[in-house]
């Protein structure tokens, strides 16, 4: 059977998605477009006909994850109202987070080569956590923080550093792992956790948890 004739904008869309493929794998300097035409079945006229360099596939790549990542963000319920338990909301995003890099590799993986290689995509990467979930876990920390259960803190920093450690699991365990953990292990593990992060965080003053501020409310 003769191949399908594409149009522009889905030719555009394969190219995209066999360079990502690459890129993830082999990097930037480590990928060729010779490699990227012979993957997508087209020769390297028709690459540089939709993409003037190899730098600017790149930033269609990297503009092209960030918009499916985004999607995805925006497809999930928007937590309600600033009287969120904190551990159910960082319980709910790490789940999300871990289990979306556990299925597909690629983002993370761009990421990495991107920090290894000076490219833009690391510059965009914390965009598209300033979500929903990201912002109502701001806010209950804020909160907190004004009822004296948590310690006087940079919320941003805290909610970042949260992403960070989440980034650093999925790089240990998808990415430099060949025998990753189960999807019962990344439970207790998100347990764990979240419940060492929020123990750093409460106030000192007096022990008492976002449970028990609920019980007296």
């Amino acid at each position: 059977m003769p191949k399908k004739r594409l149009s522009q904008e889905e030719r555009r869309t394969q190219i995209i998605e066999v360079a990502m493929a690459l890129f993830a794998s082999k990097g930037f300097k480590g990928t060729t477009t010779r490699a990227i035409a012979k993957q997508a079945d087209v020769s390297e006229a028709i690459i540089f006909r939709h993409f003037a360099t190899k730098e600017d596939l790149y930033d269609a790549i990297i503009n092209y994850t960030i918009e499916q990542r985004q999607k995805l963000w925006d497809e999930e319920e928007a937590p309600v109202g600033p009287d969120q338990d904190l551990k159910s909301l960082l319980k709910e995003f790490a789940w999300t987070f871990i289990q979306r890099n556990r299925e597909d590799q690629t983002f993370i993986r761009l990421m990495l080569y991107s920090a290894l290689e000076d490219h833009k995509f690391r510059e965009k990467f914390f965009a598209i956590y300033q979500n929903p979930q990201i912002r109502a876990i701001r806010e209950v920390l804020s909160i907190g923080v004004e009822k004296g259960l948590f310690r006087p803190m940079d919320h941003p920093f805290v909610a970042r550093s949260f992403l960070w450690i989440l980034i650093q699991y999925c790089i240990s365990n998808f990415v430099a792992n060949n025998t990753p953990p189960d999807s019962d292990e990344d439970k207790r593990n998100i347990d764990e956790l979240v419940n060492i992060y929020v123990l750093g965080l409460e106030s000192s003053s007096g022990e008492t948890s976002l449970t028990d501020e609920k019980s007296r409310s």
